[in-house]
């Protein structure tokens, strides 16, 4: 069964977990923080794009407390790029499709002071965070998630900042300073075409990926007006991506197509390594748009359904496109949409995604205005503006 974006496991998230984290939260006396933090436990077990935002307040923690072990707890959708990231002395993989065997992987690991649980809605991580045999736990209240009764503590999780100062909220009520960007190891080269190149990513995941989708014929008229004798073009993908990265290579003229490359389902180790290499990058909201841009790559990021002062990308590179639809920006938790939702990405206007992405090929090393506290700039025009 299929983890991320699956309905099924959505629901029973909700109308197994709920019931169970209040029963299990009503046995538990609070608890004290620890005078003396040696160990530091982290529990992600999924979401690329919020881990990409985890390593900025993983250094956080390591300028905090430097001698302190910090164990990391990953599901398999996450385990890969955690080992991307600096600063973990240990990563424990956690099943997340059998209880039982999670629970079991938590309290395998060493007890840890300190337990931080990153997960905003779902209920399956505050059980383990309920469960694991760490001293304290502190995890957020979200509203309406019923998540929060088993934590020692609990931060309020809020839809008016960028989510990056909610993750950054955990870790200062240990005391640490919390400022440090998201990072990610580049990894190696590998296999990367010989002369310059773009990348650009499609196909967003999760339950509401189709509302997250470019429309094709402009994705067309892009790969149209750079893949070309200069630049190769790169379209990345997960494996289920390869077919309909293939069917849109067919329909590019036939002088584009040998200029477009087709790495869907390759390692997100590599897709790591496209990305870091690359001229500029093109993606919607999604965690190889996070990915990118913690890696340092020049990137334009299409933001429609996703408000982008609540998950646009943060880097050194980064410039946003945002809707000119009105009454987007309506996703909060990644599921969330109205009855009829807008047609958010329609209004992602073809010319400011060409725009924004001659003006990242000329500027090598760009000085974009930063949005404040965001690090990234915006097309004028967007609903963000």
């Amino acid at each position: 069964m299929k983890e991320r974006g699956n309905p099924t496991l959505h629901l029973f998230d909700r109308y197994f977990g709920i019931p169970a984290i209040a029963i299990l939260g009503a046995a538990r006396v609070k608890r004290q923080a620890p005078s003396t933090i040696k160990s530091i436990g982290l529990l992600k077990i999924g979401a690329i794009g919020d881990t990409v935002l985890i390593s900025a307040v993983i250094a956080d923690l390591r300028s905090a407390f430097p001698e302190a072990s910090i164990i990391f707890f990953a599901g398999r959708s996450n385990l890969e790029l955690v080992r991307m990231l600096d600063g973990i002395d240990h990563i424990v993989e956690v099943p997340t499709q059998n209880l039982r065997a999670g629970i079991k992987a938590i309290r395998s690991a060493a007890v840890v002071d300190v337990l931080l649980d990153f997960g905003q809605w779902s209920r399956l991580e505050a059980l383990y965070s309920r469960l694991s045999r760490a001293r304290f736990t502190i995890g957020f209240r979200s509203r309406g998630q019923y998540r929060h009764f088993g934590f020692d503590r609990s931060i309020a999780h809020s839809t008016e900042v960028h989510e990056l100062e909610n993750l950054r909220a955990l870790v200062r009520c240990l005391g640490a300073d919390a400022c440090n960007p998201p990072l990610i190891r580049a990894p190696q080269h590998i296999g990367q075409p010989a002369q310059p190149y773009l990348v650009f990513h499609l196909w967003p995941g999760g339950r509401r990926r189709k509302l997250k989708e470019w429309p094709i014929e402009k994705w067309l008229r892009l790969m149209e007006a750079f893949a070309g004798s200069k630049l190769n073009v790169v379209l990345t993908g997960a494996p289920v991506d390869q077919t309909r990265n293939e069917e849109l290579i067919a329909r590019t003229p036939p002088l584009s197509q040998k200029f477009i490359t087709n790495v869907a389902g390759c390692s997100l180790e590599q897709t790591a390594a496209f990305l870091a290499s690359a001229k500029l990058v093109v993606s919607v909201d999604t965690g190889v748009m996070h990915m990118a841009a913690a890696l340092g790559a020049p990137l334009v990021a299409l933001h429609g359904p996703t408000a982008s002062k609540r998950w646009g990308p943060i880097g050194p590179k980064v410039t946003v496109v945002e809707t000119t639809t009105p009454g987007c920006g309506y996703i909060n938790l990644g599921w969330e949409s109205p009855a009829r939702p807008p047609a958010c990405m329609d209004g992602v206007r073809y010319e400011d995604v060409y725009e924004a992405c001659r003006n990242q090929l000329e500027q090598p090393n760009p000085v974009t205005e930063k949005l404040a506290d965001f690090g990234y700039a915006t097309v004028p025009g967007g609903r963000n503006a």
